[in-house]
């Protein structure tokens, strides 16, 4: 019998046999032969759409998440200067691009190569490296903007409270 191990996925752990998993995956290779494959998954409440491509003997696996709006000056100066700091820093450690602002959105984005042939373990682990390094910018983002899949109520902005221009503190 097999021992039982705790597998976290996106803040949520669920009892998975992880050794007959990573055996069945290994066992099965994704084929993308017949075009690109497309998905999405959510990772810190927040939505990301993949697209792994095959050409030739490389896969690579294009990712895209939407961090939320990025507040108006008149909504929110501050946290709209501390959320561009926030871009900015995390562009210049991560890489150029991977952070942008695009249509009043903020985006974490960028491309990875997966190991072929591709595997589930594989491209799971294509899309650690990638978003594990960015969790420390996604934390401060979501300190200043609520992530877009946290619920809130119907009309309510997606900048925290402290964060708002309150006309009654005269900020």
């Amino acid at each position: 019998m097999s021992k039982s191990n705790v597998f976290s996925l996106g803040g949520m752990s669920l009892p998975l046999d992880i050794d007959a998993v990573l055996e069945e995956a290994e066992a099965q290779p994704l084929s993308t032969g017949d075009g690109p494959v497309a998905f999405d998954f959510g990772f810190r409440f927040v939505r990301f759409a993949a697209r792994l491509e095959q050409t030739g003997a490389v896969a690579q696996l294009k990712l895209v998440g939407d961090m939320g709006p990025m507040p108006f000056s008149a909504e929110s100066p501050a946290a709209r200067s501390g959320l561009a700091a926030i871009v900015e820093s995390g562009n210049s450690v991560l890489g150029g691009g991977t952070f942008r602002i695009a249509q009043g959105r903020i985006l974490l984005g960028g491309e990875t190569n997966v190991a072929m042939p591709v595997s589930a373990v594989g491209l799971v682990s294509a899309v650690t490296r990638f978003l594990a390094p960015a969790i420390p910018y996604m934390e401060l983002i979501a300190m200043y903007i609520r992530p877009p899949l946290v619920p809130g109520r119907p009309g309510e902005s997606a900048v925290r409270p402290e964060w708002r221009k309150s006309k009654a503190c005269g900020r």
